[in-house]
């Protein structure tokens, strides 16, 4: 299959399943064996922000010549003082695939980077991070995947998106999707319920064919390629996910967040079904 098309047919139950499932078919694999591939995590300590600075300086500084090279190796900005930050990682060799941060204006009610690239060229004033009270809203941002766990989807409609799978590594396509997954499921667990992107609408019309539902709240513009602002309610995601994303968000979260059973308790969501984050 394609990352176009999200639909995953049920493999067959087996008495014993392996810790790593033997490779499948693209058609036969079920992202619940996602989890098994690639451990989710918060960077805390400074050796492990440092980790994710690291892949980010490779990604944005020596492949994509977004941001001047540092002496240091590390890429970092001022945002990077009110963020969380989180990342994949291969659970076999233990290396980081890809990471992923959320600025937020719990502590310092700061502008967002959205709202600085964006100012005056917003088209739904009414989604914008000044409409909403500053301690419930963030900007997702500084997605990187390592090279050596993607490759470029040769097609002229997502033609910078990372992350397709190999025989050896049937869910490196997916990593991206995780990568957000994670970070809305952070969203939830901090009350960060307004969230903020700038990606490109290629990217956007993927995330949305899964339920990540975006609303483009400004033109794109051309910044490190052409970016578009987007707007969305981490609460709806629950509601709107397909059936595998949302298990999938499942696992990662059970993975990410320290006390996971209380998004369960404290969120404020508009879903039909009550999504239990604590797995059994």
């Amino acid at each position: 299959m394609t990352l176009l098309n999200p639909t995953l047919p049920q493999p067959e139950q087996k008495d014993c399943v392996p810790t790593i499932p033997a490779a499948k078919p693209d058609n036969e694999l079920n992202l619940s064996d996602f989890s098994a591939y690639f451990q989710a995590s918060q960077a805390i300590s400074h050796q492990q922000k440092n980790t994710v600075f690291r892949l980010r300086h490779k990604v944005y500084c020596e492949e994509l010549k977004f941001e001047p090279p540092r002496p240091s190796g590390l890429e970092q900005d001022d945002f990077d003082r009110r963020a969380l930050h989180c990342s994949l990682a291969d659970a076999q060799s233990g290396e980081i695939a890809g990471t992923i941060r959320l600025i937020h204006c719990q502590q310092e009610p700061g502008p967002l980077p959205i709202e600085k690239y964006f100012a005056g060229r917003f088209t739904a004033p009414h989604l914008t991070p000044a409409c909403f009270p500053r301690q419930h809203v963030c900007e997702i941002s500084r997605l990187a995947v390592a090279a050596q766990f993607r490759r470029r989807i040769k097609d002229t409609a997502a033609k910078d998106l990372p992350a397709l799978s190999s025989s050896s590594r049937p869910f490196n396509r997916y990593i991206a999707i995780g990568l957000y997954l994670m970070a809305t499921a952070m969203c939830l667990e901090k009350g960060y319920y307004h969230g903020f992107v700038t990606i490109e609408p290629s990217l956007a019309r993927i995330l949305q064919r899964i339920g990540i539902n975006f609303n483009q709240i400004g033109e794109a513009i051309d910044f490190n390629g052409k970016r578009a602002p987007y707007y969305l309610d981490a609460r709806q995601v629950v509601a709107n996910l397909q059936p595998e994303y949302l298990d999938l968000m499942q696992r990662l979260s059970s993975q990410l967040l320290t006390e996971p059973e209380a998004v369960a308790s404290s969120r404020q969501m508009t879903t039909k079904t009550e999504l239990t984050w604590a797995m059994a």
